[in-house]
């Protein structure tokens, strides 16, 4: 008897989900230069499609990102990783990867052992 491969995860979803997944994952590619991991680059890239590409002020982005992270993270939280003259630095405590206030709205940075390092702006 012949054996067909088991589906990987992907393959597992039902449609309409795969291709959700699959469209994410084409959306993070835009945050490709920023040298994140795929899963802060996938929460960035649906956080952007919950404000469907309008300007958001920092509570907006804020409140997409967190939403972001609770659909793609079981139990997944945002967290105060950090501070800067402009505000607090909200985001993973795993990747120092967060969003901080700017004049634009909100800038990706990554928090990492005391130092802060600008990624590029959440809207870019």
């Amino acid at each position: 008897m012949i054996l067909a491969p088991e589906p990987t995860p992907l393959q597992a979803l039902p449609r309409p989900a795969r291709q959700k997944h699959e469209e994410l994952r084409a959306a993070a590619a835009t945050f490709a230069d920023l040298g994140l991991s795929e899963r802060d680059r996938k929460i960035l890239a649906l956080a952007r499609r919950h404000l469907e590409g309008a300007p958001a002020d920092f509570d907006e982005v804020l409140r997409a990102v967190q939403a972001s992270v609770e659909e793609l993270i079981p139990a997944g939280r945002v967290y105060l990783i950090g501070a800067t003259k402009t505000g607090p630095i909200l985001g993973s405590i795993i990747s120092g990867v967060g969003i901080v206030p700017a004049e634009a709205g909100a800038l990706v940075v990554r928090a990492r052992h005391g130092e802060i390092t600008t990624l590029g702006s959440f809207f870019s």
